[in-house]
C-alpha cells in the first residue's frame, strides 16, 4: 500500500510579511506595558489590596496573548512565525532583563540590615535551596515510580530531571509580597530575610539547575551527589570573588577619574552624571558576562557588584549623580520586572501546552511542603546561633512567601532533554508556568489577610508594634527581635559580646563572641584600608549606625518596597539611635559645601 508524502513545508514569509510581523511584535508589547505601567500606578495611587502590579501584569499578559492568538492580525508570517512571536526567549531573560533587575537590587539593598542577618539569609538561600530542590525532586520521582505522574514525561533519566525540576521550583520571586510588607510596614526582620534570600535564592537556583545539568547523562550517585555540592560550592565562592572585585575595580577607577566634581576647562558638553551612568552599568554588565564565560554564576556576581558599587563607588560621584543615576536603575529594574510578568502572561495563551494531570496537581503542595521543609529546621538551627530569635509567626509568613517567578519558568525552557520532539520539556514547562500562576495570584494575594491573622502588619503606631513574641509591645520602644531597631556595627559588637558574657550556654556564647570580634575586625578594615583606597566617608557622629555619605542623611535611599525606620532608643543599653531622617547639622552642611567644591569670591 501506498503511503501518503507528508505535505510541503510551508513558503517562507515573504519580505512585506516579515517587516509586517516584526511590526506587529514590535507593537504589541509596547502597548501592553503601557497598559501595565498605568495599572499598576493606579493600583498604588489607590491602595488596591486584592490585587498586586505583579498579578496586574501577569493577567494583563494573559489577557494581550489570548487577543493576540484569536484575533487573527498575528498570522502575518504564517502559523510557524505566530508561535515564534512570543515564544519565551531564555536569553533575552537571562541576558537582557534579569541581569538589571538584580543589579538594581544589590545597588539599592540596605547593606547594614543584608550583613547583620547574612548568617541567616545565607543559611536559608544556600542550604535551604539545595534541601528544597531535593526534597521537591525526589518527591516527583516517587510520584513517578508509583505511576502518579507519567514517566515518558520525564525523559530517559527521570530520577535527575525530577531534581532538575524541584531545582528551578525552588527558585522563589516574591515581588508581590514584599510590596505588602511595605504597604502595611510589616516587621523589617520579615522584609529582610524574605527579600535577602530572594536575592541569593536565584543565583543559587541558577548554578545548581546548571550544575546538575551537566550530569544529565550520567547515572545519578552518592558519589554524583557531592560532585554537585562541591562543584555548586565552588561556583558560588568564585562568582561572589568576580563581583566583588569587578565593583571594587570601578570604584577605584570613578575616584581616579574624579567624577565627583567636574574638572576645571571642562567642555560646555560635559556630563558627569552620563560618564558615571554609563561606567556603573558597564561594570555590572561587565561582572555578569565575565562570570558566565568563566563558568560562574552571573547573577551573585551582578549583585555583589551592586552591592560593591552601592557602598563604595556611590562616594566617588557628584551629588547629581548620586540621585540621578541610582533611581535611574530602580526604573529599569521596574520596567524590568513589569516586563517579566506580562511576559510569563503571554506564555499562558501562545505556548503549546503538554498537559500531565500529576504534574500539574502535585505542583503547589510539593512546593509548599518543600519550602516549609527548608524554613522551620533552618529557623530553628538559625536561632541557636541569634542574638535574638526568628519568632514562629514570622517564621510561617516567610514560609508562606515562596512565590515562583520568571527564573523558575526560564530554567524550565532551558530543560535539558535527548527527546527531538522535547515532550518532557514541555510537560514541565506547563507544569512551571501553572504553580508560577496560582502562587502570583492566589498566594500573593492572600500576603496581607495572612499577614493580620499573624499579627505582623501596621507596625508604624505603638499599639501597632509586634514584639519578637509575635504579641503588641506596650510602651513606645519596639523589640528590635523584629527589627524595629538595628544598632550599629560597632553597638551590636558591644551587645553581642555581653550577651557572650553572660550566657548559659557555651557554643552560643563562642558564636557571638565570633560575631563581634568580626565587626570590630572589619570596621577598622574598612576605616583603615577599604574606605581611603576605594573610597567612602567615615560614620558621622550618633547617626543610625551606618557608615553613609552625608546625601543619605539628608535623603535616605531605600528601594520603594523598603518598610520605614522608627527613631528609638535600646531600653537595656546607654547608646542612642538617632534616625537616619535627622535635620542636618551645621557640620553636615559644612561637608555638603566641601563635596560640591570650592566656592567663587563673589
Amino acid at each position: 500500500r501506498r503511503h501518503r508524502a507528508p505535505p510541503p513545508p510551508p513558503p517562507p514569509p515573504s519580505v512585506a510579511q516579515t517587516e509586517a510581523l516584526n511590526e506587529y511584535s514590535a507593537l504589541v508589547p509596547t502597548v501592553m506595558m503601557m497598559t501595565c505601567v498605568v495599572v499598576s500606578y493606579l493600583i498604588q495611587r489607590y491602595n488596591v489590596g486584592l490585587i498586586q502590579p505583579s498579578g496586574a501584569a501577569l493577567l494583563i499578559g494573559c489577557v494581550t496573548g489570548g487577543i493576540a492568538r484569536v484575533s487573527g492580525a498575528h498570522q502575518a508570517g504564517g502559523a510557524a512565525a505566530r508561535v515564534e512571536v512570543f515564544k519565551f526567549s531564555p536569553q533575552a531573560f537571562f541576558y537582557g532583563l534579569l541581569p538589571i533587575i538584580i543589579y538594581s537590587a544589590g545597588l539599592n539593598l540596605k547593606r547594614r540590615d543584608f550583613f547583620a542577618d547574612f548568617f541567616t539569609i545565607a543559611l536559608f538561600a544556600f542550604i535551604g535551596t539545595v534541601i528544597s530542590s531535593f526534597v521537591f525532586g525526589l518527591t516527583t520521582f516517587l510520584l513517578v515510580e508509583v505511576g502518579v505522574i507519567a514517566k515518558s514525561h520525564l525523559g530517559s533519566n527521570p530520577l535527575l530531571e525530577s531534581l532538575l525540576y524541584g531545582t528551578l521550583i525552588s527558585s522563589t520571586d516574591p515581588v508581590a509580597t514584599l510590596s505588602v510588607f511595605a504597604d502595611v510596614h510589616a516587621p523589617p526582620l520579615l522584609y529582610n530575610l524574605v527579600f535577602g534570600e530572594s536575592v541569593l535564592n536565584d543565583a543559587v537556583a541558577v548554578v545548581l539547575f546548571r550544575t546538575l545539568s551537566q550530569f544529565y547523562e550520567e547515572e545519578f550517585t552518592v558519589h554524583t551527589f557531592w560532585k554537585v555540592i562541591g562543584q555548586f560550592m565552588g561556583v558560588s565562592i568564585g562568582s561572589i570573588v568576580i563581583g566583588t572585585a569587578c565593583a571594587l575595580a570601578c570604584a577605584l577607577l570613578l575616584k581616579k577619574l574624579g567624577l565627583a566634581q567636574a574638572p576645571p576647562n571642562v567642555a560646555a558638553s560635559y556630563n558627569g552624571t552620563a560618564y558615571t551612568f554609563a561606567l556603573l552599568l558597564i561594570s555590572g554588565y561587565f561582572s555578569y558576562v565575565l562570570a558566565e564565560n568563566v563558568g560562574m554564576s552571573g547573577i551573585m556576581s551582578i549583585f555583589f557588584t551592586g552591592i560593591g558599587n552601592a557602598h563604595y563607588s556611590y562616594h566617588n560621584v557628584g551629588a547629581e549623580a548620586q540621585i540621578a543615576v541610582f533611581k535611574s536603575f530602580e526604573a529599569a529594574a521596574f520596567l524590568s520586572e513589569t516586563f517579566v510578568f506580562a511576559y510569563l502572561g503571554l506564555q499562558v495563551a501562545t505556548f503549546d501546552h503538554l498537559w500531565d494531570a500529576g504534574i500539574i496537581l502535585t505542583g503547589i503542595p510539593l512546593a509548599m511542603l518543600s519550602r516549609a521543609v527548608n524554613i522551620f529546621p533552618l529557623s530553628r538551627l538559625a536561632n541557636l546561633l541569634r542574638e535574638t530569635p526568628i519568632p514562629p509567626n514570622v517564621q510561617m509568613m516567610h514560609a508562606a512567601c515562596g512565590l515562583r517567578g520568571a527564573v523558575a519558568y526560564a530554567l524550565a525552557v532551558n530543560m535539558p532533554s535527548t527527546r527531538p520532539n522535547e515532550e518532557g520539556s514541555r510537560a514541565v514547562e506547563t507544569g512551571t508556568l501553572v504553580i508560577c500562576l496560582v502562587s502570583t495570584l492566589v498566594l500573593g494575594g492572600g500576603t496581607l489577610p495572612l499577614l493580620k491573622h499573624l499579627g505582623l502588619h501596621d507596625p508604624n503606631e505603638s499599639e501597632g508594634m509586634v514584639r519578637a513574641t509575635g504579641e503588641p509591645a506596650s510602651g513606645s520602644t519596639a523589640h528590635d527581635g523584629l527589627g524595629f531597631m538595628n544598632p550599629s556595627p560597632r553597638a551590636r559588637a558591644v551587645r553581642a559580646r555581653a550577651l557572650a558574657d553572660g550566657h548559659p550556654l557555651w557554643h552560643i556564647s563562642l558564636a557571638l563572641r565570633m560575631k563581634a570580634r568580626l565587626f570590630e575586625f572589619w570596621e577598622d578594615f574598612e576605616t583603615n584600608v577599604m574606605k581611603p583606597t576605594f573610597g567612602g566617608e567615615a560614620m558621622l557622629e550618633g547617626t543610625y549606625g551606618e557608615w553613609m555619605p552625608v546625601a543619605h542623611d539628608l535623603e535616605p535611599h531605600y528601594p520603594s518596597t523598603s518598610p520605614p525606620y522608627d527613631s528609638t532608643m535600646t531600653e537595656d543599653s546607654t547608646i542612642e539611635l538617632a534616625t537616619v531622617r535627622r535635620e542636618p547639622s551645621a557640620k553636615d552642611l559644612e561637608r555638603v559645601d566641601l563635596r560640591a567644591g570650592p566656592k567663587s569670591d563673589d
